[in-house]
Order: structure tokens, then sequence, then C-alpha cells
């Protein structure tokens, strides 16, 4: 239990005065709210509803409270590597009333997972990861976690940087292309003005300059998104013949990343293929359900194209993005008159004519992009992992038009493949007004202007973009299956566990008017014609499903997984 006698406010923020770490040369700045004054005016001016912050090195939690209270903000994570100060920032949180920032202790750091040395002093502003500017008072072993890791798992929209002399290589190579802004404290008498330049010139590369109005003097600097980044190189997407529009027959290639999901990928890719995808490409990564071996046959089959993660070559963790990367140079991409990213528990759900792809892009009009938001499907009060279709077994999801607090959520994009494309991203790509503007619409066919405009964002407010075609989400399935998920980590990024939190907000069992009724009789007989009739295929499918419930039976076994399992049936079930 924290022991203090006072509380100070702040900013507007409440914090709890304890003495041993509050010493006066910080308290009398905390009174006349200059403490950290310069870094909170400009978080209240920067951010904005569907913002998710990443800040490295949190203090006393006075700014990770005020980024989390901003109405609409998404996410906040705050790392924080002083151990002595996480009571003490719990407890700002909780004398806020702030219940929605995770915090970590640990150092962020180029690498991820080393035990890494950190530097303890009297005054705590002034603890470091380098003993030799000032004296300290003992020296701490801390996790470090890897800021490629943390971009990657987090799409940081703005990045908190106060991290003592830390921040000097931390970005060097590292994607920053989610980030729109960045707030850093620069620390010259540690490291140099040369350092201090460099720096800046480093985040000015990667596109974020320093913003009108700062002041020269000061050491803490806004860096706002304004320049284009590179391009891809033209010759991975080439300009295509002219076709006439619409359509009749459009070439639609998926390429998607897999890890252990055998039992749900013949569902999947029947419907795709029924409502007209011709291509699709999955990329794998340690496998253990017999995934892999499915795929294979599928692929000698005809079906789709099997291939390892290029990320396996290089030694690389992030396996998404490395994979579309490489998507890029396929002849199925280079063939292809459009192109789309989603995972096996996505369902592009085409809600007019005869439920198939053409369909949409006939109704949508001529477009570069078309955005479609997803719809999340909960866990139905499932427990227990059941062969079976997921539109069956799931039929509950979350509204389609939300009160305002709940209005943004996640999209997957189809994308006309033309020389406006810069890159091929997860969510939604980079575009380029080449010749033309960029014409993007949302799932109704209504203009959709956010995502052009800023890069960073991978949603929108979905109110009103359900009426041509919907992303039916099923990120849950039943609990056990869930509780595999996470323990088996992201096929994403290597290491990333789903959270509590993940379970909480797609837990939607709220209405079923999102129906399958277009698509579902031609998904059915594509099953029946190319998968059921195959004995070998069907027989790695089953074996899948036995791997499944057999690493369930396991789990079981496992007290993490039981409390995860107790926590989740409490939780709202």
């Amino acid at each position: 239990m924290l022991e203090y006698a006072e509380i100070i406010e702040t900013l507007g923020i409440k914090v709890p005065l304890v003495p041993a770490i509050i010493t006066p040369k910080i308290e009398r700045p905390m009174r006349n709210n200059r403490y950290e004054g310069g870094e909170a005016a400009t978080l209240r001016r920067v951010l904005r509803p569907g913002d998710r912050v990443l800040e490295l090195g949190a203090g006393v939690g006075l700014l990770s409270s005020i980024s989390a209270g901003i109405d609409g903000v998404e996410q906040v994570v705050a790392i924080e590597a002083n151990p002595d100060l996480i009571p003490l920032i719990r407890e700002t949180h909780r004398l806020n009333g702030i219940t929605n920032v995770d915090l970590r202790n640990g150092i962020a750091a180029t690498t991820n997972g080393d035990h890494v040395s950190f530097y303890l002093r009297t005054d705590f502003w002034s603890s470091s990861m380098e003993p030799h500017s000032r004296p300290y008072a003992r020296e701490v072993s801390l996790q470090s976690f890897g800021i490629g890791n943390l971009i990657a798992e987090l799409q940081p929209t703005v990045i908190v940087c106060d991290i003592e002399g830390g921040e000097d290589g931390l970005f060097d190579a590292v994607d920053l292309s989610c980030v729109r802004a960045v707030v850093i404290e620069l620390h010259p008498k540690v490291y140099g003005a040369a350092q201090r330049d460099r720096i800046l010139a480093i985040l000015a590369a990667k596109g974020l300059h320093l913003a009108p109005g700062n002041k020269d003097a000061s050491s803490v600097q806004l860096l706002e998104r304004r320049a284009t980044p590179p391009r891809i190189a033209t010759s991975a997407l080439p300009a295509r013949p002219f076709r006439t529009w619409p359509l009749s027959d459009p070439r639609v290639h998926i390429a998607t990343c897999m890890k252990d999901e055998g039992p749900f990928i013949l569902e999947w890719l029947a419907w795709h293929r029924a409502i007209g995808i011709t291509d699709v490409t999955v990329f794998t990564n340690d496998c253990t359900d017999g995934t892999d071996r499915l795929l294979d046959r599928l692929q000698d089959m005809g079906e789709l194209t099997h291939l390892p993660n290029p990320a396996l070559a290089t030694g690389d963790t992030h396996f998404q993005p490395a994979a579309l990367n490489y998507a890029h140079h396929l002849r199925q991409t280079r063939e292809a008159d459009y192109f789309l990213s989603i995972d096996v528990d996505e369902f592009v759900n085409v809600r007019i004519g005869a439920g198939r792809i053409a369909d949409l892009i006939a109704a949508a009009g001529f477009f570069d992009v078309l955005s479609i938001s997803e719809l999340n499907h909960g866990a139905n009060r499932q427990e227990h992992f059941v062969p079976g279709w997921l539109k069956d077994i799931f039929p509950l999801h979350q509204v389609e038009r939300p009160g305002n607090f709940r209005a943004r959520r996640g999209v997957k994009s189809l994308v006309r493949l033309s020389e406006k494309v810069e890159r091929l991203r997860n969510h939604r790509p980079d575009m380029v007004d080449e010749g033309s503007p960029v014409i993007w619409l949302d799932g109704s066919g209504r203009p959709q202007t956010t995502l052009h405009a800023d890069r960073s964002e991978n949603g929108h407010d979905c109110r009103g973009t359900y009426g041509l075609v919907s992303l039916d989400h099923f990120p849950l399935r039943a609990l056990d299956s869930y509780l595999v998920k996470m323990f088996r980590g992201d096929v994403v990024v290597q290491g990333k566990q789903v959270s509590q939190t993940y379970w909480r907000t797609r837990n939607r069992n709220d209405v079923a008017t999102s129906t399958f009724t277009l698509g579902d009789k031609a998904a059915r007989a594509y099953h029946k014609q190319k998968y059921a009739s195959d004995p070998i295929l069907m027989a790695l499918h089953d074996a899948s499903c036995a791997a499944h419930a057999a690493r369930i039976a396991a789990l079981r076994q496992e007290p993490a997984f039981a409390d995860r399992r107790a926590w989740a049936l409490g939780e709202a079930w």
C-alpha cells in the first residue's frame, strides 16, 4: 500500500505526494503547474479521438493520465523503467479515475527481451540507462521492450518520449509510418548537440518534422508528419492495361498470414472462393496443428498458394508486415485487378446482388479503395470448441449503428491495383494522387476522406457504412479456442499475446442482423464439391481439429489457463 499524507493537484491531475520520490525540487513546479507543463499543453492540443498513445518514460503518471482522460483516445500504453515509480503511477491513475492505461515496467530499447542495466538516482527524473553523467544510488536489471515490437503491436499514432538520453539511436531502424506526431524531450547534455541534431534528422527522414511554433531553446519538441515517405519501386505494381468498367470478371487477390488455424480454414476459403475471390496466398510460420500440411494439400488442388513467411528467412519477428511487403512482388498481385488483406477469422459479406465480389464492385461504382467496416461476432456463450461453421455457431454480433463512444471500428480495404498504390498494408493502403485524385469509399459506397488524409488511421466511424458490405469478424470463437489463441501468441508479431482487453471489447452478442444469406448456399456447395469429396484433405482437416482439441486439453492443466478461463466466464458472460 502506497503511503502518503497529501495529494497535489497539478495541471488538473491529482498526484500523491510521496516525499521520498517527489522531492522539493519537483514539488515546487508541481504546485505552480509548471512541471511537464509544455508536454501537457501540447498533448491536450494534439490528441484527438481514435489516437493510440505510446509513452516512453511515464514519470509520476501525469501525462498518461492526461492522455487517457481525453475523450475518444483509443489506447494509452506507458513504459516506465524505474520500478520505484510503478506504485506511485498506479495511485495517480486511481486518484484520477483512469482505468485505460496499460502500464509496463521495463526499458524501451532497440532489442527485445534482454536484461538491461538501469541506474536509479535520488531525483527520479534523472535516472537513466547510462551511469557516467551523474552519480547514481543503485543499479537494477530490467527487461527491454523492443521499440520495433512495441510499434508493430500497438500501431501508435502519437509517441511521447522522455527517457533521459535513451532516445539516442532508439528510432533509427524502426518503421514509424503509423505515427503522426511525436512529443520528445531531447537531452543534449547527455549525448551532445550533434547527436541531438542527428535524432531530429532521423525522425525527419521518417516524415516527422519539427512543428511550427516550437521554441528552439526548449528541450521538448513536437514533431508532426508532413512529408510523403518513399514510394515502393514502380516495378512492383506495373501499369495495367485499360479494362472497361464495370468488370464482370474482376481478378481479386487475397493475401493473409496464418498460424495454427487448421480447423477454420475450409469454411473461410470456400466462402471467399464462392463469392468470386480468384487468387489466395497464405503465408505461415511455426505451425503445430497441421495447418501447413492442410494448406499444402489445398495448393496441390489449385485452391491457393502456400508460402513460408519471408520473415523466417531474415530473422524478422514482424511476420505480417514482412508478408505484405513481399506480396507486392507476387505474380498474383501483378496480374490482379484488386487486392485485399484479411485474416482467416474475417469474412467479406457482400449484401447486394448475388452476394459476389463483382456485385460489390459494380454497385459501388469506380473506386481506388473501398474500406469495409468490421463487425465483431462474440463468443455467443459458447465455452467449448466444436467443429463446425463459424457463421452457424456464432450468429450474434455487436450492433451495426453504435453510439458515439463505440463508433470507431477497424477496416480492411479492397484496393484497385494501379499506379496510385504506394504501399499495401493490412488495414488500408498508402495512396498517392497520381494523375487524378484518389477515390476512396466506405462500405456503403460513400466518399471516405479520413483514411487517405491520415496514414496513421486504420479505422473510421462505422455508422452508416454497412450498406453494401460488412467484414464479419469472428475474433473469439468459443472461449476455449480464444484461450488457445491467447496462449499461442500472435501471428503478426512474435511473442505478442492477445490480452484480456481484447476479449472484453470484442465479446459482443447484441444482435444477429448481419446474415450470410446471399453467399451461404454457394459457399456450402463449393465446400461439398471441392473439399468434402477429397478424403486426403478432410483427413488433414480432422487431424487439425483433433490437434486443436488436444491443445485445449493440455492447457486446461495449466493454472494460468484456468485463471483466464474463470475470468472470462465472470466477465459479462
